[in-house]
């Protein structure tokens, strides 16, 4: 297959997947087949449709070393070879040395030996190894990812001896090109505040303290109801004309507060008694969010804290505050009602809605944050795929707190470290499609 047609069949595979000419038409030959290439091992595709396309992992070229008895690799200069392995079976990962003289066993005493890792973004561990049994062995852990440039040296009998080796795991090449061209998107390791949280399910209610009972001055016969369910009134505005019982003589009824009349209808000619409500208007720019607690985390709940409400209606979050957390518990459910005052300014959060809300229990500035997007799980970690340069790898880390988009990492990353955030999922389908293995 020729160049000009070779361009054209990844143009056309790529275009079944949605990527248009317009963003492909600068790749060269090689990026536009590691583009495809990439795309179809996400999809779990046959690779061997890119005719003519060169592979760009990093894990693909890695060559076999010679291996002993211990299953380590065995690293020769003439008649003296040392096994590294970094056993793992029961104990943190320790680095393992066997020292050998003419296919002979050399007692660990008569032998020292040290191991030197740089790691992608140049940090270097070094390990000391001492006698243990009848072998060297490293009292550090060697934390993952084990993918690394290795140094070795030894000393035996006053003759000093040196290897190096490449150790690549969880790891692989895609040109920036590709990566772009892939909606890649990469971010910067930073600090940033996290809200800890626990979700509630509530109800919407009119605010009591932002209610009107409209109660005519004087009994009498009604002449006019202006007023319905629904309506939006103004403070002062006329609700409804009643003619006194007493003086015969019409007077006007009219609200104290600007809101929706949420209850009464006058009928004309209706009578109305003394001291009964003909209309509640409700100011609905601010509700109130029932929401219940189970018992067992009442310790967790104070007045003050926020809430954040999730709307049905535009899925845009609103914040309130708890105003008042019940000092009794609801006999059936065995929790405790929590209150919450809620803004509701262009009148999404209608009452009778039910809704969800997120307790704010816990807010700090944690200095170590990612997107939670990013988080994926390879072999039995929680991995981001960290980037230098081309190189992207899996890096093992421990999370802490969460709050929905972002999560705090407490183990396994640095400050301005650059992470995938999005598309992360087609960097671990590539560096899975490579095979690379975790054998020491």
């Amino acid at each position: 297959m020729n160049s000009d047609t070779l361009v054209q069949h990844c143009r056309e595979h790529l275009a079944q997947f949605g990527f248009s000419f317009s963003k492909t038409r600068k790749l060269g030959r090689q990026s536009l087949c590691g583009l495809l290439v990439l795309v179809m091992t996400a999809l779990g595709c046959d690779r061997t449709e890119v005719a003519g396309g060169d592979d760009h992992r990093a894990d693909s070229h890695a060559e076999d070393s010679e291996r002993g008895a211990h299953r380590g690799r065995l690293l020769r200069d003439g008649d003296f070879a040392l096994e590294v392995t970094i056993f793992e079976a029961g104990v943190p990962p320790q680095f393992r040395v066997y020292g050998f003289a003419s296919g002979r066993p050399i007692a660990p005493a008569e032998l020292s030996a040290n191991v030197e890792l740089t790691r992608l973004g140049g940090r270097i561990d070094r390990f000391e190894l001492s006698p243990t049994g009848d072998f060297l062995s490293s009292s550090q852990e060697v934390q993952e990812p084990h993918s690394f440039d290795v140094k070795v040296s030894a000393r035996y009998q006053g003759r000093s001896y040196a290897w190096s080796y490449n150790s690549p795991e969880a790891r692989t090449e895609i040109p920036r090109q590709v990566a772009d061209a892939s909606d890649i998107t990469v971010e910067r390791v930073g600090s940033r505040q996290i809200r800890v949280s626990r979700r509630m399910r509530g109800k919407i209610l009119p605010s009591e303290h932002r209610i009107a009972h409209v109660i005519p001055r004087f009994s009498g016969l009604v002449r006019e109801g202006r007023k319905h369910i629904g309506d939006a009134v103004e403070k002062g505005e006329v609700l409804a004309v009643i003619e006194s019982n007493q003086s015969l003589q019409p007077f006007e009824v009219r609200s104290q507060i600007a809101g929706t009349v949420i209850n009464g209808h006058l009928i004309v000619g209706e009578f109305v008694p003394e001291n009964q409500w003909v209309y509640i208007v409700a100011d609905l720019s601010e509700v109130w969010a029932d929401f219940f607690v189970p018992i067992s985390e009442r310790g967790s709940v104070r007045i003050g804290q926020g809430v954040v409400v999730d709307p049905i209606s535009s899925g845009v979050s609103i914040t309130g505050v708890v105003s008042y957390v019940a000092p009794y518990a609801d006999e059936r459910s065995q929790s405790q009602l929590v209150r919450a005052v809620i803004p509701n300014p262009n009148g999404e959060l209608l009452p009778g809605m039910f809704v969800s809300g997120d307790l704010i229990t816990d807010e700090v500035t944690a200095p170590t944050v990612i997107k939670q997007a990013a988080v994926q799980h390879l072999r039995d970690w929680e991995v981001v795929f960290v980037r230098y340069g081309d190189t992207y790898e899996a890096r093992p880390i421990t999370l802490g707190r969460v709050d929905g988009e972002w999560v705090e990492v407490v183990e396994g990353l640095e400050g301005g470290e650059e992470y995938v955030s999005g598309n992360s999922f087609l960097i671990k389908a590539d560096i899975l499609k490579s095979g690379a293995s975790h054998d020491h």
